[in-house]
């Protein structure tokens, strides 16, 4: 099992989306694999009869291009390739009901069936009421179809013998299962069994079938996984609208014929009769399911997918009666573009390990080489970022760079936390590699993992400073984290790769005491300032902050001296420092921004009494040459004065 696969369940993309660890495909397959080929080869058999005789169904109603439109609906519903192409009796339990309602369409048009006939139908009634419960709708139908027939042909011979057999087989292979249900679990379904492990629901409230309605039209067209592998929302809308058509021009179909009195013939009436029936009792059995559980899927409606395909076309064709070669062109390219859109824009990327970078390429893809060395495992060649800055309830996207030392034995977590300067959490994200899809037992040496984490921010803090980037591997069993080794073989102790700035969204609430407009050299002006409330002792801090508003970012880091001098203009406490308390250099400054920055000035335990002023500026710290104003000096002194009392 990966622990993360309900990650962000209901977005598309490819986060988390496997719910179990799988190791590369090979051929030839072998054990486990081999059979589960095998398997989804049956199904895929399975599939195919559906669609073969979807097209037959659907000839019993209209022209051959509709039948073809119809058949390519069926055929290319994704959902319907993902459930047809899986190791699933849903493939079998579709081809079975459909099939059996061809068989059932088909007699309608019979005056007198043999009686081997309905020995057919009967077995295989039997053995699809054993498959699932959603073949069920088609037993009632059965009896239905038998009676339609039998008054149509005025006999009761018909209305018996068929009946009989049909009871008699359906008895005979199933009623076994049914027995035994009723005595085990007080239900014919057993499904009593199931809803004692996962509990029943309580009585849905509107706002329960709007939710449960979006998931079903998901389920239905595209929503791979286990519901949690969705298509981008315009395809939804777009499916919402082709249906919504077929739907009006249905409804105009039958309202039209209503108009004209016509008389249908008996025949067509009676398949029709049957065909509607099945469809309400298959969706009337998935609204009782609804009452009971959570998440009826669309795939649970596709027994009557054919039927569904059928309806969609006729009514478009209620609109272009003279264009049915072009509905059927139109049909079949549009849903054969929508599955290929599905299985190669969605459902491949959802599952693809992690890309592999060549040794060449690694310079190139690398934005800040580490060369770390994790536990005995593994060695962490770098990072890079997709931006130098983000915003609160933003995204950060960090590609870490993995070179496996080892055959790797079990599945590592990798953990990225952002910090802020005062050691709250920002934002955090645990995950096996490749976002669930590389998990390190199946990592070899000699390759070089490119491993994209989006990690989210949280709202509730706001910038501007830099963040610490902490990232490690740890065994999820034991919560231990692996050792951490720098490039000279030195343990690190806080494993920090790097910063990225988070911007400053809110603007700053709190104003200076004393307003200034002072420019210094590179865009950085200072708007403001504010002093400790209490006069200062001998050996006491002295708060000092300044407010910034930079027009222009800097070109380099600057650091903020803050000096405080007697009046010969010595220096007699100091507080020099990177601003913000050393988590937002001045390269990182942006244009507009207002921020507070406090810096802290230790006054000596022998001060004099008397008066001092605080002189500020800035300065680099590698060539010590300061910044100056538009004046042409390299400081400003505040004018508001010190008092030692």
């Amino acid at each position: 099992m990966n622990p993360f696969w309900a990650y962000q369940i209901g977005q598309v993309g490819d986060d988390n989306k496997n719910q179990y660890l799988h190791p590369p495909d090979s051929f030839p397959y072998v054990r486990t694999r081999r059979a589960i080929h095998q398997v989804r080869s049956l199904s895929i058999l399975f599939g195919v009869v559906t669609i073969w005789v979807s097209y037959r169904l659907a000839s019993q109603f209209v022209s051959q291009p509709l039948a073809l439109a119809a058949m390519a609906v069926t055929a290319f519903v994704p959902n319907f390739l993902l459930t047809t192409s899986a190791v699933s009796n849903g493939s079998l339990v579709i081809a079975m009901s459909v099939g059996s309602m061809l068989f059932i369409i088909n007699l309608l048009g019979e005056k007198n069936p043999p009686y081997w006939i309905w020995s057919v139908l009967a077995g295989i009634l039997g053995l699809g009421m054993l498959t699932k419960l959603s073949f069920w709708p088609v037993l009632p139908t059965s009896a239905l179809a038998v009676s339609l027939l039998a008054a149509r042909a005025k006999s009761w011979r018909i209305f018996f013998v068929a009946g009989t057999f049909l009871l008699g087989g359906v008895a005979l292979l199933g009623s076994w299962w049914v027995i035994r249900n009723w005595r085990l679990y007080g239900d014919i379904t057993g499904l009593a069994s199931m809803w004692n492990v996962w509990g029943t629901r309580d009585p849905l409230t509107l706002a329960d079938y709007i939710i449960e309605f979006q998931y079903f039209r998901t389920t239905f067209w595209a929503n791979f996984g286990y519901g949690n592998i969705p298509m981008p929302s315009w395809i939804y809308i777009l499916l919402d609208v082709v249906s919504l058509v077929g739907l009006i021009g249905l409804s105009y179909r039958a309202i039209r014929f209503a108009r004209t009195r016509r008389i249908l013939d008996p025949i067509l009436r009676d398949r029709l009769i049957v065909l509607g029936t099945w469809s309400v009792l298959t969706f009337a059995a998935l609204v009782w399911y609804l009452q009971k559980t959570i998440a009826v899927t669309g795939r649970q409606a596709f027994p009557v997918l054919p039927g569904i395909a059928l309806a969609l076309v006729a009514g478009w064709a209620a609109f272009f009666p003279r264009r049915e070669r072009v509905i059927a062109l139109g049909f079949s390219c549009g849903m054969a573009m929508l599955a290929m859109g599905a299985l190669i824009g969605v459902l491949i990327p959802a599952y693809a390990p992690a890309p592999r970078v060549t040794f060449e390429m690694q310079d190139e893809k690398i934005q800040n080489p580490i060369n770390w060395q994790i536990g005995n495992v593994v060695n962490l060649r770098g990072y890079s970022l997709d931006t130098m800055s983000t915003n609160p309830e933003d995204t950060v996207h960090l590609t870490l760079f993995w070179e496996p030392i080892t055959h790797i034995d079990q599945n590592y977590t990798i953990f990225v936390h952002l910090f802020d300067p005062e050691g709250a959490q920002i934002g955090s994200r645990d995950t096996y590699p490749g976002l669930g899809n590389d998990p390190t037992i199946y990592w070899s040496p000699g390759e070089i993992i490119e491993d994209r984490i989006p990690v989210p921010i949280s709202r509730e803090f706001d910038g501007p400073y830099l963040m610490d980037i902490e990232v490690g591997l740890y065994d999820l069993s034991t919560l231990e984290r692996l050792p951490v080794f720098d490039s000279a073989g030195n343990e690190v102790g806080y494993p920090v790769v790097g910063h990225i700035k988070l911007n400053q969204i809110r603007q700053e609430s709190e104003l200076p005491q004393y307003q200034l407009d002072i420019v210094f050299d590179e865009g950085i002006h200072l708007e403001g300032y504010s002093l400790s409330l209490s006069p200062p002792g001998p050996g006491d801090d002295l708060s000092v902050s300044l407010f910034w508003s930079p027009t222009e970012r800097p070109s380099s880091d600057y650091t903020v001296f803050v000096q405080m001098l007697n009046s010969d203009d010595q220096i007699v406490g100091q507080g020099d420092g990177v601003p913000r308390s050393g988590h937002y250099p001045t390269s990182w400054w942006e244009a507009g921004e207002h921020f507070k920055d406090c810096h802290i000035v230790l006054l000596p335990e022998n001060i004099l009494l008397g008066s001092y002023h605080i002189r500020i500026g800035l300065y680099n710290a590698v060539s010590g040459i300061r910044l100056t104003r538009t004046d042409g000096s390299d400081y400003f002194d505040l004018p508001e004065k010190i008092i030692i009392p």
